[in-house]
């Protein structure tokens, strides 16, 4: 069965799925910090299209997620 452009399969998460994950790790940032990560090469570029809906392999996020620097990792 061919794909419909409006269908995303669940292997796969939108940018309000990035976000809900982001908040459910304690790292909560805006849809508009996430889209300049993502366009300054900070954060995963979307692994696929899906219409005009940029989409996320859960894998991707998650690694990204658990390389980032924490703030206030610094030690005095």
């Amino acid at each position: 069965m061919a794909e419909t452009s409006g269908e995303l399969p669940q292997d796969w998460w939108t940018t309000e799925d990035v976000l809900a994950f982001l908040r459910s790790v304690g790292a909560p940032i805006s849809r508009v910090t996430w889209a300049a990560y993502v366009s300054r090469g900070q954060a995963p570029a979307a692994d696929r299209m899906f219409g005009r809906s940029p989409a996320w392999r859960p894998a991707a996020v998650r690694e990204w997620q658990a390389s980032r620097p924490r703030r206030g990792s610094l030690e005095a």
